[in-house]
């Protein structure tokens, strides 16, 4: 509802479009985006074949909703979907007809986006329909956690020393990277009206030609150096660096 969306925006709001329109600095929002943010959002417009085009006019929410889906770990997806799919099952839209052989429905919404049809709700999260449906069985089994490696936890995962990478991180960015102040952008439909906000945040940018690769090498040499410490993988070094250091980003 609106009210329960007010108080995030008063926490992000800081400047209207208007009040930042003096201050000398680059817009460079856009740019703090993977290179493939936009085409994956043109492809998810693009290939939206609900007769409603439940997903037209939407470009800057699924641009928000793809950056958040992106930042999580496949886990932490799992869980935002599960836990997505226990409240929209008991909306009051839900007509449980399953003991007739009927399936169950419900109108099908996505954070950011609004309602959409249960294809696009599928391709948006960035999963199959079958795997829809079998997160939804999930639920009406009455769990909504994701599987963890059999209910284990990941041995390998668990002897990262995620204070000491982040740690490295900051160290490496500080020294090679140059601080920004940048204007984040983000918009809010409220009444049919799409209304845009400014923060201002200071993000440290490394050279653009930094990639995930190298950063990960860098990290690598640092510990071949002699320290002891578990080295995460490279898939694993992004997602916890991305979610654990935001402001620092690669130009692009």
């Amino acid at each position: 509802s609106d009210d329960d969306g007010s108080a995030g925006e008063e926490d992000v709001t800081g400047e209207s479009a208007e009040s930042v329109a003096d201050v000398e600095e680059d817009d460079i929002s856009i740019n703090l985006l993977d290179v493939d943010l936009q085409q994956c959002v043109t492809n998810l417009i693009r290939d939206d074949a609900c007769e409603r085009r439940c997903l037209q006019g939407k470009a800057g929410e699924l641009e928000w909703l793809t950056c958040s889906l992106g930042q999580m770990s496949k886990l932490e997806k799992t869980t935002c979907i599960l836990t997505l799919l226990g409240v929209l099952m008991q909306t009051d839209t839900a007509e449980r007809r399953c003991g007739n052989g009927e399936r169950e429905k419900f109108h099908y919404y996505l954070p950011f986006v609004g309602r959409v049809c249960r294809p696009s709700f599928a391709r948006c999260l960035g999963v199959q329909p079958l795997t829809i449906q079998r997160y939804k069985k999930r639920v009406r089994d009455g769990n909504i956690a994701a599987k963890v490696h059999g209910n284990r936890l990941n041995k390998n995962a668990s002897k990262i020393d995620l204070a000491w990478l982040v740690k490295w991180f900051k160290e490496f960015a500080a020294e090679v990277g140059e601080v920004v102040p940048v204007r984040v952008r983000m918009q809010k439909t409220k009444d049919g009206v799409v209304k845009k906000y400014y923060s201002r945040e200071d993000y440290t940018l490394l050279p653009a030609t930094f990639t995930w690769e190298a950063l990960y090498d860098e990290m690598h040499k640092f510990v071949s150096l002699g320290l002891r410490v578990c080295e995460p993988a490279r898939s694993t070094f992004r997602k916890l660096l991305s979610v654990h250091c935001p402001n620092i980003k690669i130009r692009s």
